[in-house]
């Protein structure tokens, strides 16, 4: 971002409304306008408007980057409400119970199941890019959820979408920005920007309802995963 012609470091993430508007070469009306109409991604903090650059780099790439690959990315591209949720999430990458620890063996115990059902061919590499991106900040959400995900989606191999879930009983530090434990971990996997924010969007929705997040986090089976998101998605 440049301001008053100088650019701020890149350790300087958080960014005002007038940051913001500078960065998009827009006037700060507009981006008001967008803000209050949701259509940029921010949050309100002390009163003030505040952006992640990070979250608007994304945000933007992801509005000049219209057309993911496969039959089930192009559906949720073209119509965000078309594909339920629980379409994206298979049995065999739900893992019911994630030892607690620091971020990266829980962030592995995650990855394993891609790697072992073959979806994801450089499991290393894709391991790597999830820490980087939580060296950013933290994919905690709050509220014991978090959603790990790659900073660059097109950087993953052809693929997707796929949801991999896992519970942790116990609960573990993974930075939340509330100070508290994370119990119920989303792992989105996509190769297309698009496609990753609308299944966000999706999935920020159904984790506003904290019934269902306690649903999830005491669920006994696989299948009792898809049976809770499958209810919350057509009775809501």
């Amino acid at each position: 971002m440049v301001n008053n012609g100088q650019k701020y470091p890149i350790k300087d993430d958080i960014c005002t409304l007038n940051d913001v508007a500078d960065y998009l070469k827009l006037s700060e009306k507009t981006v008001l306008r967008m803000v209050h109409g949701k259509k940029i991604p921010c949050a309100k903090v002390g009163g003030q408007w505040r952006f992640m650059r990070s979250v608007i780099d994304d945000w933007l790439l992801a509005k000049m980057k219209v057309i993911p690959r496969g039959d089930l990315s192009r559906l949720i591209a073209e119509n965000a409400g078309v594909v339920p949720l629980s379409r994206l999430i298979h049995r065999d990458l739900i893992t019911l119970e994630i030892k607690p620890g620091i971020k990266e063996d829980v962030l592995s115990q995650l990855v394993e199941p891609f790697v072992k059902n073959g979806i994801i061919p450089d499991g290393a590499e894709f391991f790597r890019r999830l820490v980087s991106r939580e060296h950013m900040a933290s994919t905690a959400i709050g509220k014991g959820v978090a959603i790990p995900h790659i900073r660059h989606p097109e950087e993953n191999p052809a693929g997707g979408p796929l949801l991999g879930i896992g519970v942790c009983r116990e609960g573990t530090d993974f930075d939340s920005f509330d100070g508290q434990k994370t119990y119920l971990f989303f792992l989105l996997y996509t190769d297309s920007e698009l496609v990753h924010l609308r299944v966000m969007g999706k999935l920020a929705a159904l984790l506003h309802d904290e019934k269902t997040v306690s649903r999830l986090i005491t669920a006994q089976k696989e299948e009792d995963i898809i049976k809770i998101i499958l209810h919350s998605e057509y009775s809501g």
